[in-house]
């Protein structure tokens, strides 16, 4: 069930659009249902609220730049709001106030502005103080309002926690905002696995060995890596705790040590090693170090990706012929081949609530991105214009990541997990693929 609020002013706008009347109509919004309209809202620009020393000038105009470029993201974003443009705004900022008595909201309901939204920061030396309401101009009403303390060397994460707590305020599901993406670059020579926000933006490099880093994937909790390292010589599994920085080999085994992924308990790791016939699936326990073989054929059988609950995981193999997605039952061991079309299938990922499997096909050279569900049926194509590849989904599963040289080199995209809504994400690292969406965080 999702969370009802008193905010007036969406139900009004979205009772409508739903066809809904009468006072014992529902009020929340929900996400489930197609909505053409979205709510109108104004963002009024960022009070500064203490005295500005000529040193910290240019300080202070970053910092509301990116305050109201990282709100702006976040709300289109979400795919709930539609934004006034300031030029259409009557309230004068000089004159008004950040609370409930010092808005005008005639003004803003006189432009159609159903929601509106008021802040303003302090900065003390290397501490960032930011004051964020977001108030219903209809019943003139604050609906939430919340203060944080930051570092003003990353302001865009003061936002990301504002937007997290207002669109679960107002659909009762857990934001996104927060969470980061893992994706590898080699625009600086060597493939080194770089970290940013959701959006693309403040990416760093978090692998520095001046090698091959390959195939980076989160745990469960979010506090720890893995990812495929040539820094030793031979393709080998390595763990990095983000919190600590500690680097640790996971497996180191003769020949191939490849295509890890965390169990969703986190206590176990599935991978591809080198066999007798040809590489296999493994399965690792991080506690007892002990591996548990799964396949024995000569196909390759890589990139494995659990279940949700953990009972199967998809992965490819070519022991059909071409590269097929094919699911294994790890309780009884039987494993059936779902996708019988497409020259080339790879990259499976599950969605966080198990019902589609996202990946990525070729016909004639060129790869998009697909989805189908658990069972092989229902297969739709998501993407059309070639050269898309490594599906990822967000942890609310309401959309999918990829990269795409469609149009030269490889960049991030993100899309609704229908397909629509493409737009790309600029790193400002350039060269990006593998991208791999994070848990929720704490």
């Amino acid at each position: 069930m999702l969370k009802k609020t008193i905010f007036l002013g969406i139900f009004l706008l979205f009772a409508t659009l739903s066809g809904i009347r009468g006072a014992e109509a529902k009020v929340y919004i929900d996400l489930s249902a197609p909505q053409s309209k979205k709510l109108p809202i104004a963002i009024q620009d960022f009070k500064i609220l203490s005295p500005v020393q000529p040193e910290s000038a240019t300080t202070v105009k970053r910092l509301n730049e990116e305050l109201m470029d990282a709100l702006k993201t976040d709300l289109k974003f979400s795919g709930l709001f539609e934004i006034i443009d300031k030029k259409a705004y009557i309230e004068d900022p000089l004159k008004a106030g950040l609370t409930e008595s010092g808005t005008d909201f005639k003004q803003w309901r006189a432009i159609g502005a159903y929601a509106l939204i008021k802040g303003g920061f302090i900065l003390e030396k290397d501490r960032l103080t930011v004051e964020v309401r977001f108030f219903d101009s209809v019943t003139e009403k604050q609906v939430i309002g919340k203060r944080y303390m930051g570092s003003p060397d990353n302001p865009r994460r003061v936002i990301h926690y504002f937007t997290d707590q207002l669109y679960e305020e107002l659909t009762g599901r857990k934001g996104i905002f927060t969470t980061r993406l893992l994706f590898v670059s080699d625009k600086e020579g060597n493939k080194e696995v770089y970290m940013s926000d959701y959006d693309g933006r403040n990416a760093i490099k978090i692998t520095r060995n001046r090698s091959i880093n390959l195939s980076p994937q989160w745990s469960p909790d979010g506090k720890r890596i893995i990812y495929v390292s040539y820094k030793k010589g031979s393709p080998n599994l390595h763990m990095l705790d983000l919190r600590t920085g500690k680097d640790s080999a996971v497996s180191e085994r003769p020949g191939i040590n490849i295509g890890g992924r965390f169990s969703p308990d986190g206590g176990k790791v599935a991978l591809t090693l080198s066999g007798d016939k040809s590489p296999e699936l493994h399965i690792l326990d991080l506690n007892s170090g002990e591996y548990r073989k799964l396949t024995d054929n000569f196909g390759i059988d890589v990139s494995p990706s659990w279940s949700p609950d953990g009972a199967k995981l998809a992965f490819v193999s070519d022991t059909s012929g071409n590269p097929h997605i094919f699911v294994l039952d790890l309780l009884t061991g039987n494993i059936k081949r779902l996708t019988f079309n497409g020259k080339y299938n790879s990259s499976p990922a599950w969605s966080p609530d198990g019902r589609l499997i996202a990946y990525s096909r070729s016909d004639n050279g060129v790869f998009n991105i697909w989805v189908m569900q658990p069972d092989g049926a229902g297969s739709a194509q998501l993407t059309f214009e070639g050269n898309n590849r490594s599906p990822s989904w967000s942890p609310d599963g309401r959309f999918i990541i990829y990269s795409s040289a469609a149009r030269g080199n490889s960049s991030l995209y993100i899309m609704r997990s229908d397909g629509t809504g493409s737009m790309r994400l600029e790193t400002g690292i350039g060269n990006e693929k593998s991208p791999v969406w994070s848990p929720f965080l704490q």
